[in-house]
């Protein structure tokens, strides 16, 4: 099974980068993982109809997932502009497709941003299926492990509920394979 996981900001010193790596890392012992970073994505506007040049291996990544893992982090509400610039860019592509949303935020672990995400991804005929937030990430973590048990247990069951919901879906995430090749 093939996991993206979009890194959504590319701010310097983002803390979000340290849960991205560490989910990576931890959906590497049971998907094919793969980190995408917005940072690899020079965009200043989206092309409506046509997948700019720029983000065609973007648009065969998304193509080829099973399933999504979105990391990013609330900034004053919302989510970087980055993220929904390189996420505007597809559309058809998404479609069946299973996502698990990953919100980084000091205090509110990014509970407004869930809901965003949540709603922009149903836009796009994506299926939100399993969230974790990551409140205060600096006290989360040693080094590039995550302290507690009880997140440890969160990861868990979101990569195994991300995973339930990716098998069911593959007919359909298939079908949309074809209709684009």
């Amino acid at each position: 099974m093939k996991v993206k996981i979009i890194l959504g900001t590319g701010r310097e010193g983002r803390e979000s980068e340290r849960v991205a790596r560490y989910l990576l890392r931890k959906a590497k012992e049971r998907f094919d993982a793969e980190l995408i970073d917005v940072r690899d994505y020079k965009l200043c506007h989206t092309h409506r109809w046509k997948v700019p040049p720029e983000v065609e291996d973007y648009r065969r990544k998304i193509i080829e997932a099973d399933a999504l893992i979105i990391v990013a982090p609330e900034y004053n509400g919302g989510f970087p502009g980055e993220l929904k610039v390189l996420l505007d860019t597809l559309f058809e592509e998404y479609e069946g497709l299973p996502v698990g949303i990953v919100t980084v935020s000091s205090v509110t672990g990014g509970a407004r941003l869930l809901q965003e995400l949540k709603l922009l991804a149903t836009n796009y005929r994506m299926l939100p299926v399993s969230w974790v937030l990551f409140y205060n990430v600096g006290e989360l973590f040693e080094g590039d492990e995550l302290k507690g048990e009880k997140y440890r247990e969160r990861v868990e069951r979101f990569f195994e509920r991300l995973e339930k919901y990716a098998k069911a879906l593959k007919p359909i995430k298939d079908e949309v394979r074809r209709e684009l090749r």
